[in-house]
């Protein structure tokens, strides 16, 4: 029989893309000899560039004016070597790595919200690898672009580089994550780039470390060296903990941008409250959080391999000097990931139950609670219980409830029974987003009808929502999602979230007169719903301002009392920014409009 004649099975669409990356960035590949491979999504279709569904690399460099070549990731020869090899002079490779991360840090948003993840008009992020030159990398919401700069080493203290030596920020692993987080961020709540206190943009800059830094432990072998080398005392393996390593090194700092821990100082000494109650600058205040977080993955870390520690030391819990045993650091190493993973989780998820604008790490720390709750609710590893009691220590624990205890934690329902059901279609809304995790499916819009009808609900229900009716603008609705998350049960929890958003345009004339509407800083009220799948409302998280009419009933009289006060704490901040910004009293814009992402960066 000839072999043409032979025939079988048709090969199946690969699931995985294997692409190789530096070890975070080039100085470290360099003196560590190690390239890291990230495993993501295989996407069909992929164009050169790379192009794909949600990632778009555009690498035009406006400085010299020219394109570089892009590359095919569908390429035998690049298929077949799991990526070019990342080099410094090929942009090929610049183009390569900041896609493998970009994708990379996108999937794992997906697994901890529990829904496809798409960018609004189902339009890509674009990443311009060689954007500008300059020290810094920066997302910018205007062109939905992650832009990332270049620039020559210090010419004095270089780090581990030569003097001069060109920095390419999209070389970083570090920078990347960081960047896209900030992107991801302002596509689940586009109003935290409105700095409407000081927590909102440092709330920004702490889950943009907190990706970037908890990334490391996704690389199993960078885990097992740094137990390997810290005989399993985790919080003095450095590169674990060390943000964007070389471009701390090479702009004359002597070391990474940020730490999440100082492996030179105790523990103990620096959690205490006084470095959060004294941070004002976004990227200190956030620090603060990303410090606490990593506090209670470290204390859960310890007492999870406080028993292996026993065994291997004859039951006294003081491991002998020396290199560990492998088995020891292989079982070590698995729980420092497992751990890592559950506490990144425990963050991202209080994604969706955080208010539409206006958040503090207060409101963080509620979401947290009330998602792990609502999966976990006997909290048996005692994570969620260690998380705010890590925060508590470094200072940051919520406003205006009566104690830490779960049941005062957990975000409230509505003062008065509340449903969605029967107003607003929510079976069509279900089905749409239960098709759309079939990675192969293309469902099309089944609902038509779904925003009409809840617009005209959240209108007919907008005191229960701490949403004024009587303002004479309208309420918007920001977005609506359905995600699926697993339970401790292993059983799938479907919930329904809601942002409503108002703009109070009569309060803004009333508070800045003689300013035109282009020059005004917003004020907004929004509110974030959380409801089951029946239609039933269990949350109600929301950030009124006070009512035009004053109000008669319970609920009202509440959400007008906190509005009032929430457009006091406003007035005293905008304030107090006006009196901080040495501009101010020439320009007519308000200082806080000039408080950005790029402005933020370029102060690193």
């Amino acid at each position: 029989m000839s072999i043409e004649h032979i025939s079988g099975p048709s090969l199946e669409t690969p699931r995985r893309r294997r692409l190789r990356t530096f070890a975070f960035d080039p100085m470290s590949t360099r003196l560590s000899g190690r390239h890291l491979t990230v495993s993501v999504p295989y996407e069909t279709g992929l164009e050169p560039g790379p192009r794909g569904e949600a990632v778009e690399v555009v690498d035009y460099n406006p400085v010299h004016d020219t394109w570089a070549a892009m590359i095919d990731l569908d390429d035998p020869f690049v298929l077949a070597q799991d990526g070019m090899e990342p080099a410094e002079g090929d942009p090929r490779t610049h183009q390569q790595i900041v896609y493998a991360v970009t994708t990379g840090v996108l999937e794992r948003f997906e697994r901890y919200l529990g829904r496809r993840f798409r960018w609004r008009g189902e339009k890509q992020l674009r990443l311009v690898p060689h954007a500008f030159e300059g020290r810094n990398a920066f997302f910018d919401p205007k062109r939905k672009a992650v832009l990332f700069g270049y620039f020559r080493a210090d010419a004095n203290d270089p780090g581990a580089n030569l003097p001069d030596q060109m920095i390419f920020t999209c070389l970083s692993s570090d920078i990347i994550a960081h960047e896209v987080t900030h992107a991801i961020v302002h596509r689940l709540r586009r109003y935290f780039s409105e700095p409407t206190n000081r927590d909102v943009l440092a709330s920004h800059e702490a889950f943009a470390d907190l990706i970037a830094l908890f990334q490391h432990f996704s690389h199993r072998d960078v885990v097992f060296d740094a137990v390997t080398t810290t005989a399993g005392a985790l919080d003095k393996g450095g590169v674990l903990f060390d943000l964007a390593d070389e471009f701390g090194k090479s702009t004359g700092r002597g070391a990474a941008l940020r730490r999440a821990i100082d492996p030179a100082v105790p523990r103990e000494e620096q959690r205490t409250p006084e470095r959060f109650r004294a941070a004002t600058e976004p990227h200190e205040r956030g620090a603060c959080f990303v410090a606490a977080v990593f506090d209670a993955f470290l204390d859960h870390f310890e007492a999870s391999v406080a028993d292996l520690k026993r065994i291997a030391s004859g039951g006294t819990g003081i491991l002998p000097p020396g290199r560990l045993h492998p088995d020891l650091v292989n079982r070590v190493t698995t729980e420092a990931v497992r751990s890592a993973d559950r506490h990144l989780a425990m963050v991202v998820r209080a994604f969706d139950y955080l208010p539409p604008l206006d958040v503090t790490f207060g409101d963080i720390v509620r979401a947290v609670v009330t998602a792990d709750h609502a999966l976990y609710p006997e909290d048996s590893l005692r994570l969620r219980a260690g998380l705010v009691e890590s925060l508590r220590r470094r200072g940051i624990w919520p406003a205006q409830v009566a104690s830490l205890s779960e049941e005062a934690l957990v975000w409230p329902g509505p003062i008065q029974p509340l449903s969605l059901s029967p107003d607003v279609p929510l079976a069509d809304l279900v089905l749409e987003a239960t098709m759309n995790l079939d990675t192969d499916s293309r469902p099309g819009k089944r609902c038509p009808d779904f925003y009409r009808r809840l617009h005209a609900w959240a209108a007919g229900n907008a005191v229960a929502l701490g949403l004024d009716p009587d303002s004479g603008t309208p309420i918007a609705v920001e977005s609506v999602h359905v995600t699926f998350r697993l339970a401790d049960d292993r059983q799938p929890r479907p919930e329904v979230v809601i942002q409503l958003v108002q703009r109070r345009e009569d309060l803004e004339v009333q508070l800045q007169p003689g300013l035109p509407e282009d020059a005004r800083t917003p004020l907004r009220a929004g509110t974030t719903l959380i409801a089951r799948v029946s239609g039933e409302v269990i949350h109600v998280v929301s950030k009124p301002l006070p009512f035009t009419v004053p109000p008669t009933g319970t609920d009202a009289q509440l959400f007008h009392y906190l509005g009032a006060e929430r457009l006091h704490n406003l007035q005293n901040w905008f304030g107090q920014v006006d009196d901080d910004d040495p501009l101010a009293p020439w320009l007519a814009e308000p200082a806080v409009s000039r408080l950005t992402f790029a402005n933020l960066h370029g102060n690193d």
